[in-house]
Parts: structure tokens; C-alpha cells; sequence
């Protein structure tokens, strides 16, 4: 009569460190999770942190080269006598330019920010999905639960035939 109690006990045991080991390896991959979540925002705020730098480079540089061509433009109107209309009409032309390519490098480090801020939602909803993985993969309490009770039940029903079968072999076969 012991060994259905010993058969529980184990099973017991069993379905217990299944449920402990379970919940580790979700308290586990929700961790490495949350460091690689961490990790991609981290690089992504690197990048654009970069990006932000070379756009203020890029916009220094034209505004620079706008100031040289403005320059170079005057000195050939004033070398030449021809002030005016012209050359003011070239000034202006520069200024224009200028002012295209600035807002276009703007749009361009908007647009990558944006793009950024994609990326770290999707860093985060990847995350969220492994989580949920793990833990939809790991057992529940009521799965133990029912696990034990299952092994309890045929342990029991196993003992009941054996003490059966032995109460009709001491009988003579009745």
C-alpha cells in the first residue's frame, strides 16, 4: 500500500520543480529580454545621436559654402561694375538654394528620428511578444495542480485493481 503514496510523492515533487523551473526560465528570458530591449534602445539613441551631429555639420557646411558663394558673387559684380539687378538677383538665388538645401537636410534628420522612434517601438513590442512566449510555454499552477491530482488518481486506481487482483487470486479465481 505504500507505493501509490510513493508514486504521488514523487509525482508530486516532479510536477513542483517543473512549475519552479518553469517560472525561472520565464523570470530568465523576460531578463535577457528586458537587457536586449535595453541594448537596442541604447544603440538606436547612438544613432541618432549621430545622425543629429552630422546634420549640424552638413547644415554648417552649406551655410558655409553659401557664404563663399555670396562672397565670390559680389567680388566678380564689384570687379566687373556690375551691381545691380543682376547680381542681386544672384545673392538672392544662393540665399534660396541655401535655404532648400538646409530644409532638406532638416526633413532628413526628421525623417530618421522618426525612424528611430519606430525601431524602438518595435525593440519594445518584440520584447513584449518573447515575454508572453515564455511565458504561455511555461506551467501554471493548475496544470501542477492537475498534474498531481492525475498521477494521484491513477496511483490510487492502480492500487485498487492490485489489492483486487490479489483479494481474487486469494479467493481461488472467484
Amino acid at each position: 500500500m505504500c507505493e501509490p503514496t510513493i508514486v504521488m510523492a514523487i509525482s508530486a515533487a516532479s510536477a513542483g520543480l517543473s512549475y519552479i523551473e518553469g517560472q525561472q526560465n520565464i523570470a530568465n528570458q523576460a531578463e535577457a529580454t528586458n537587457n536586449a530591449t535595453r541594448l537596442g534602445y541604447e544603440q538606436e539613441n547612438e544613432r541618432l545621436s549621430q545622425v543629429n551631429e552630422q546634420a549640424a555639420v552638413d547644415k554648417t557646411e552649406r551655410i558655409k559654402q553659401g557664404l563663399l558663394e555670396r562672397a565670390k558673387t559680389s567680388t566678380i559684380a564689384g570687379e566687373s561694375g556690375a551691381l545691380g539687378i543682376s547680381s542681386d538677383r544672384l545673392v538672392l538665388d544662393s540665399f534660396m538654394q541655401e535655404g532648400t538645401d538646409i530644409a532638406t537636410l532638416e526633413k532628413n534628420r526628421l525623417n530618421q528620428e522618426k525612424q528611430s522612434s519606430y525601431n524602438n517601438q518595435q525593440l519594445e513590442m518584440g520584447g513584449n511578444n518573447a515575454n508572453r512566449a515564455a511565458a504561455s510555454s511555461a506551467p501554471s499552477l493548475l496544470a501542477t495542480g492537475l498534474s498531481i491530482g492525475g498521477t494521484a488518481y491513477a496511483a490510487k486506481a492502480k492500487a485498487k485493481e492490485a489489492a483486487k487482483a490479489k483479494a481474487i487470486a486469494k479467493g481461488g479465481g472467484k
